[in-house]
Formats: structure tokens, C-alpha cells, sequence
């Protein structure tokens, strides 16, 4: 590496020498060739292996009902594929004739193979799984693409043979893999792509974005680079993001860098100065299939401007160099109204809530069902609801007068209610329904028993899957399948508007599946972030990540959170706070809060929590009254996450991220970037160890938000049973009292008038 930068800079020294003949040739101070291309090395080529459990399909089974089935891949818009195989494991039906059975492979809808069943004793199946490696076409292969396999099964000579009969079958293993090798492609330096090939929508993989520094960066670039962080995080969502930091250093892959006119990483040290708030994309100089996204300013507030014109005028931004002139913000966000979130004012069209323009339709013959995500504002108060109002649209084609179609609904994977498809279809069908629920709230006071009903969380999976059925006419004749659809009408609807927003804290649940209370403005403009004003690389990584995470739930860069060193004297009455990292001058003015129920320093440890907490106590409510506090010295690696009331205002609430020490944030990184572990983080506190994430509930709740008068009476009186009897009584006496009053007074007057 070092010979190389001597190289670029000895070209960059010569040129203010040389001069003359040589001018069209030399870099000058001014010029920026040495940047356009890059050292010219070989082309990388990577190897790739994947499983088809790790293209998310766990097994696939065919048969005559589903004959059709197929694993998706993705390329990444700077790599071309050279070489794809298929290593196939399968075994099928002992009952399928070899000579007329096969499996058909395709490629993007071109036929790659014909794959023979095996004749099999049915005493062997279970001990004989079938291997083939087929080539593949890779010039066939494009951004996104599909390997599908249809069943060609037959079980007998004869021409009386029903195609949907239980003995045609065929399974592929979860462990056939599809490999292939990738040769790295120079792509133009030219804001048109980005944000590729930062990040690719085409990579499923969790998105790693170094981020740059020149040294130890101030507030506001922290500031600026927490903003793209989160832009990055929206962009990548369901993935995750986390975002390395690194001083001085040129790294080897793509990657941001923040420079200032004075603050320049050496390889930079070169490079002309900016002339206003300036994005840029140029080729690494030491590895040219690597790219570099420089923010470049005169000062650290440009920074932060330039950042805002990536997130908010990416459209408009081609060639390689975007100044930023001016950005003026219309309109302010308003509450509920995160791009991913549904909307709250008014019902909500499913069609504006596709990914994909085909989303909701499906064929006959496909193990493929109608999917959606709905992410809902994590204070829905649904107490005591009937569900979430949903008017239900749906078309398809009609089957036979004797076949029984269904259309069968879940929502998170929970069956809801099924639909007979009948003949006289075709036409829309509507259907108002509600999906039944449970509150979200995981503090309320039954959240530890098993309920029978289903519940719309935070992130919730609206599926709709068709069942179209054949019709059997006499021993051998059955009608001809194929051509059946069903599609969920886009303009079906569904309406949260009549609901109130409430919600018990501290609930960490919804700050990991929805960012809140932080995220209840888009932009967290009444939020405040809290770091150290002197954070390590880690510290950085950790608010990067987090920031990436909030971006992730709402779909909306973090434009106007407060930044604070944690040892600033700021008004924090009006701002919910996020504490990242090792905050000590901040923490002394909430470790006397009683509900901050876990502490971490260094190897000490203490940890305040009900007695029965976890199985197989599960059941049982937490009692402050049955708890117990443990103050102990371990070691090893150990991070928590912790909610409690914001002590400068009671409607306020903080959330921190400690750790055992520096390197114990890593722990914290890796939870928010993977789902499995952030859909455990529940409760008011959250231990999180090298292997597993503990929970605790323990602590004194506090509401936010608003209800109506008799509801909010009802709610709160709702968890003291005997207190709603004695006032139930009282009240009762009381229109007793009245009651007996006025017909005293009435048979009084009715007395007196008659004397």
C-alpha cells in the first residue's frame, strides 16, 4: 500500500515541477486524475456458495398440487458472474416411472436442465438422496434472479392418471447449493448510480460501510455522519447496517470519508480543497474496483448540509461532483408520520403499500402466497378493541361448479379467517373484516399469559394465500389445471384511525422493533442524543448503528436530533434522550432515579429484578414487592440496554446503551443488526451476553400519550378490580340516593296537591 501512495504522490509532486510538454499528462493541484481510475490492478474474482437454507428456502417440496417451486439470488451491479453451478440433492416418490418422470431447472424462465427421478425402494427412501451438478448459463444471469423447478411426475402407463394424486412427489434438499464465481466490474464514478455501489439493493447480505475520519471527529461531524448513517439504515432495512469507523486509514472496500478543507485523511492530503458543501464518488486510489463517497466542506456545519442534500436531492445529483447550494425544509414532520409507518390520519390503500408492482397476485400451481408488511406506530392503543377495521377486495378466476376454492388469511404467520371461492367469481369480491389482536404493550398485566388470539405487533406479515382445488369428473377424468389467479384487489383498505395513541413505559420492545418513543417524529426532532465528548471508535460505531437502526424503522434520516456531549449543560425538559456509550458526567444526574434497574462498571455489576422473573415462572405477574437486588464482580463480555422515566420530565423517557467496557458495545452492534436477537429485547431492561439476551420488567410504569376521559378511567381502573367495585357501589348509592331524593319530593307534592 505505502509504495503505491509514494507512487500517486510522486506524479502529484512531479507535476508542480514538470510543466510544459508534459501538462496534459501531469496531475496539478488542481486535477483529480489520480483519483478518476484508480492503481490498475487485476480484476478480483470472488467465490460464492450458498445453501438453498440460506437463500431462505428450508426445503422445497413438489407435487402434483405445487409442481412448481424456485430459490432466488441476487448480483451486485459491480460484479458479473463467470461460472454458475448447481450442486442438486434430491430424492422423490418411489411411485413416479422413471421413463416419464423428470424435473425441469430453469433460469430466469429459460430451461438449463432436465433432471431424472431415481426409482427407489420405498424401504430405501429415507437413506438415498440423489446428487447432480448442473452447469448454468451465467450471461443469462441478471440484478435479481429465479432457479425454478417444476415436477413432471407420473405414477402410470395408463391414460387414466390424476395429476394431483398423493404419489407424486419430489423433494429438494435444503442443502443443495448454488455456487458461482464473480469478477469485480470498474463502475463510472458518477452520482447516477448512487447509491450503488455503496449499497445495492440487489446484496441481501447486512450492509458494512466503513466511515472515514481524518482523526477523532467534532459534534457536528459526528452529527452529519449519524445522519447518512441513518439514511444508509433506511435504505438497507430489513438487512441491517452497521458502519466501522476508522482514522487516517484508506480502506480496501467501499467507503465514506468526511473531510474538511483543514481535517484531511493523508490520502487526501492532495486532494483540492472544497468549495462549498461538496458530494463526491471517486475511484479508490490504491484499489480501483473500490469506491470512495467523500463529503467533503469548508467546515463541519457543510458537512452536515451536504449530507441533507444526498438524503433529500439524490434525484437531481449526476457526474461525479454534487455542490450543495442551498436546502430549505418546506414543511416540518409531523407526529405518526414515518414513511413506514401506516398512516394514521385517513384508511390506507394497499396498493400504496407494494413493493413490487405484481405483489398482489398469485397463480395457481405456486407455492407463492399474497404478502405484506404493515408496520404499525408501536403506542397503538388497542385495549379492549375488536381489531384492525380491514375492507377486503379480492378477484380471481372462477373455479368449477363442484371445486371448493378457499382464500385463507393470517396475519404473522396466525390463521385468521378463511373464504370459499365460488363459481360466480370474477368480479370483486368485498369483505369487511378486522384482524383480531392483543395489545402490543408488552407491560401490561397480560403479557406473560397464553391467550388464545392473534396479534398485530409492530411488524406485522399480512398474508393471503389462494387454494385453487380441482374438480373430479367420473374414475378418469379430471379437469386440466393450470391458469387459475387471485389478486388482492389494491384498492382494499385498512383504517387505524379511530385509535387513540397510548402506551405503557419503559417498553424496549418498542424502541427495537420500532425505534420508539425517539422515532414518534420521523426526523427525531424532539430527541436528543447523548454521547461522551471524547468517544472512542467504538462509541462511534455504537451511534452509527443505533442511528441506522432508527432510520431502518421509520424509513426517514434522523435530520433533527440534538446532539450533546454528555458533560453540556442543555435544557433536555422538552426531548426524550438516548444515551450511547460511556456517559459518566451525564450519569450523574440519572443513577439516583430508582427505576434505573441495571448498572455496569467495569467488572462491578448490579442488577434489580422481580424474583420470579423467567421460566417457568412465566406466568406470574412482577412483583415490586417480591424483588430482589444483586450487586456482584464478574468478568467476561457484558452490555445492557435500559429504559426508564426521563427525570427532567415525567411525559419524557431515556434510553442507554452501557457496557461492561468499550469492547463489550460490540455486543449491542450485533444485536441491533440481527433480527432473531432484537425481536428478544423486551421489558425495561435488556442483558445482552456473548450468547443470549435476558430480560427484566421491574420498575414503576408511566404512560404516555392521551385517551378520552372515561376511557383513560376504565383503562387504569381496569388493573385494580376491588377499587372499580367499591366506586361501582359507591356510584351505585350515590344515583340510589338521588333517585330515593326525587321521589321523596315527588310524593311530597303529590301529597300536598291533593289536600
Amino acid at each position: 500500500m505505502k509504495h503505491k501512495m509514494n507512487f500517486i504522490r510522486m506524479m502529484l509532486l512531479s507535476s508542480c515541477l514538470v510543466g510544459g510538454s508534459f501538462a496534459s499528462l501531469a496531475f496539478t493541484p488542481t486535477d483529480k486524475t489520480a483519483f478518476a481510475q484508480g492503481y490498475p490492478e487485476d480484476a478480483p474474482i470472488t467465490s460464492h456458495e450458498f445453501t438453498f437454507e440460506q437463500l431462505n428456502q428450508d426445503g422445497i417440496r413438489l407435487t402434483g398440487v405445487l409442481p412448481n417451486s424456485d430459490v432466488n439470488f441476487t448480483n451486485r451491479v459491480d460484479k458479473i458472474i463467470k461460472e454458475l453451478s448447481l450442486k442438486l440433492k434430491h430424492t422423490n416418490s418411489p411411485a413416479l416411472l422413471t421413463q416419464l418422470s423428470h424435473i425441469k431447472v430453469y433460469l430466469n424462465d429459460q430451461l438449463m436442465a432436465i433432471v431424472p427421478v431415481t426409482p427407489l425402494a420405498y424401504d430405501k427412501v429415507h437413506q438415498t438422496l440423489s446428487e447432480q451438478t448442473l452447469k448454468l448459463k451465467p450471461h443469462l444471469v441478471r440484478n435479481y434472479n429465479t432457479v425454478r423447478f417444476e415436477l413432471i411426475g407420473h405414477y402410470t402407463n395408463e391414460h387414466c392418471e390424476d395429476s394431483t394424486h398423493s404419489s407424486i412427489w419430489a423433494e429438494l434438499d435444503k442443502d443443495s447449493k448454488l455456487k458461482y464465481k464473480a469478477q469485480h466490474i470498474a463502475l463510472k464514478s458518477d452520482l447516477a448510480h448512487f447509491p450503488e455501489p455503496f449499497f445495492d439493493e440487489f446484496d441481501y447480505s447486512k450492509l458494512s460501510l466503513p466511515i472515514i475520519f481524518a482523526s477523532q471527529p467534532s459534534k457536528t461531524t459526528t452529527q452529519a455522519a449519524a445522519i447518512l448513517s441513518s439514511w444508509f439504515g433506511a435504505r438497507a432495512d430489513w438487512r441491517g447496517a452497521n458502519f466501522p469507523v476508522q482514522y487516517n486509514v484508506l480502506p480496501n472496500q467501499h467507503a465514506v470519508v468526511f473531510a474538511t478543507n483543514d481535517t484531511k485523511p493523508d490520502f487526501l492530503s492532495d486532494y483540492p480543497d472544497a468549495e462549498g458543501p461538496t458530494v463526491e464518488i471517486i475511484a479508490n486510489p490504491e484499489y480501483r474496483y473500490k469506491k470512495l463517497l467523500l463529503v467533503l466542506g469548508r467546515n463541519e456545519q457543510e458537512l452536515k448540509t451536504a449530507v441533507e442534500g444526498i438524503a433529500l436531492g439524490l434525484p437531481i445529483m449526476t457526474g461525479r461532483t454534487a455542490v450543495i447550494n442551498d436546502i430549505i425544509h418546506i414543511k416540518p414532520r409531523e407526529a405518526y408520520d414515518a414513511p413506514r409507518w401506516l398512516r394514521t390520519d385517513r384508511a390506507v390503500r394497499f396498493g400504496e403499500l407494494l413493493d413490487y408492482p405484481t405483489q398482489l397476485q398469485t397463480t395457481e400451481g405456486s407455492d407463492h402466497s399474497v404478502k405484506m408488511d404493515i408496520r404499525l406506530p408501536p403506542d397503538l392503543f388497542t385495549w379492549r378493541t375488536d381489531g384492525l377495521p380491514l375492507d377486503l377486495k379480492y378477484r380471481y378466476t372462477p373455479p368449477t361448479s363442484k371445486a371448493i376454492s378457499r382464500l385463507n388469511m393470517s396475519i404473522n404467520n396466525e390463521f385468521v379467517q378463511g373464504f370459499t371461492l365460488t363459481p360466480d367469481g370474477g368480479k370483486a369480491v368485498v369483505s369487511e373484516l378486522k384482524i383480531p389482536l392483543l395489545s402490543s404493550d408488552d407491560t401490561d398485566n397480560d403479557r406473560y399469559f397464553s391467550v388464545p388470539g392473534f396479534k398485530a405487533d409492530i411488524k406485522n406479515e399480512l398474508e393471503f394465500k389462494f387454494l385453487f382445488s380441482t374438480e373430479r369428473e367420473g374414475f378418469c377424468t379430471t379437469n386440466a389445471r393450470g391458469g387459475e389467479l387471485g389478486v388482492i384487489d389494491d384498492d382494499s383498505t385498512i383504517d387505524v384511525s379511530n385509535f387513540h395513541h397510548y402506551i405503557a413505559m419503559p417498553n424496549l420492545h418498542a424502541f427495537a422493533q420500532g425505534g420508539f418513543p425517539f422515532t414518534k417524529y420521523a426526523d427525531l426532532s424532539q430527541s436528543a442524543i447523548i454521547f461522551s465528548s471524547n468517544p472512542s471508535r467504538l462509541e462511534l460505531e455504537t451511534l452509527f448503528t443505533i442511528s441506522g437502526h432508527l432510520g431502518r424503522t421509520t424509513g426517514f434520516p434522523i435530520f433533527n436530533a440534538d446532539f450533546h456531549y454528555a458533560n453540556e449543560n442543555v435544557e433536555l425538559k422538552t426531548k426524550d434522550i438516548l444515551l450511547v456509550g460511556d456517559v459518566n458526567s451525564f450519569d450523574k444526574q440519572v443513577n439516583n432515579n430508582s427505576e434505573l434497574s441495571v448498572l455496569l462498571a467495569q467488572s462491578t455489576r448490579e442488577i434489580t429484578q422481580a424474583v420470579y422473573e423467567g421460566q417457568p415462572y412465566d406466568y406470574a405477574l412482577s412483583n415490586e414487592d417480591a424483588s430482589a437486588k444483586v450487586s456482584l464482580s464478574s468478568l467476561g463480555p457484558l452490555s445492557a440496554i435500559v429504559g426508564f422515566q426521563s427525570p427532567f420530565n415525567p411525559e419524557r423517557s431515556v434510553v442507554a446503551m452501557m457496557a461492561n467496557n468499550n469492547d463489550d458495545l460490540k455486543l449491542i452492534n450485533n444485536t441491533l443488526v440481527d433480527s432473531g436477537k432484537l425481536s428478544q429485547i423486551r421489558g425495561n431492561a435488556t442483558i445482552i451476553n456473548q450468547y443470549k439476551v435476558h430480560n427484566s420488567y421491574l420498575g414503576e410504569r408511566y404512560y404516555i400519550g392521551s385517551l378520552p376521559p372515561f376511557t383513560y378511567i376504565w383503562f387504569h381502573l381496569s388493573e385494580h378490580p376491588l377499587i372499580l367495585a367499591i366506586l361501582t357501589l359507591i356510584t351505585l348509592l350515590i344515583i340510589s340516593f338521588v333517585l330515593w331524593r326525587i321521589l321523596t319530593a315527588l310524593a311530597k307534592k303529590r301529597v300536598e296537591s291533593q289536600e
